[in-house]
Parts: structure tokens; sequence; C-alpha cells
């Protein structure tokens, strides 16, 4: 029985058992440091004047998630009129955008991104 598992297991399979298995043991788990994996810094918060300006430049007022350092506006597409085989399909089924904006880790720059839907 042992035979007949050892032979069905693939080329593919036995190279990543034998990957792990070294990586295992090149690496000493017992010691294993994981802070390297922690952020060193964390991202610096908008201001509440910073916010107004967004929102102002937008046009649209949004929310602030403090957790994540976000400032998120919907941009929902109510110009649209969607049907589906007769039936009326509701803006909010991925007919939807958003944008977000964020400060750099450094703080000097922000990163925006967005999800724009175009028909």
């Amino acid at each position: 029985m042992k035979n007949a598992l050892i032979s069905t297991l693939s080329r593919r399979t036995w190279l990543k058992a034998s990957a792990l298995l070294t990586g295992a043991s090149v690496i000493d788990l017992k010691t294993a440091d994981a802070s390297f994996l922690e952020k060193a810094k964390k991202t610096p918060q908008l201001t509440p004047a910073e916010i107004t300006s967004i929102e102002a430049a937008i046009g649209k007022k949004g929310t602030y998630k403090e957790a994540e350092a976000t400032h998120t506006i919907p941009l929902p597409r109510n110009d649209l009129k969607v049907t589906m085989k007769g039936e009326a399909v509701p803006i909010p089924f991925g007919f939807g955008g958003w944008v977000s904006i964020k400060r750099t880790l450094n703080g000097r720059s922000a990163v925006l991104m967005s999800d724009c839907v175009l028909l």
C-alpha cells in the first residue's frame, strides 16, 4: 500500500515537498523571527483640512477609515439605465465606482486608487 501511494505522487508534488523540507531544515523554526513581516511604520493620517479639500475637488462626500488611513468616495452611476432581457438591473449591481486617497509612507505624496465603470 505504501508503494502504491508513493508511485501515485507526481514529480511536481515530490519537488514541492522536498523544497519545503529543505527550506524548513535551513531555517531553524524554533528560533525563527517573523518581525520582518511587520510594517516598519504606519501610513500617516490625512488631516481634516486635506479631506475637506479632496471632497471639494471631487464634489462629493466620502468616508474616512482611520485603521487604513484611507478616504473613500463612492461614485455611483445614476445616469445609467441598464436592462438585461427586458428587466432593469439595479445600479449597485456592479455599475458604480469609487475613488480612494491615501498618503505614502513618507507622507510627502499621496496615492489615488479607483474603480470606474465606463459604458
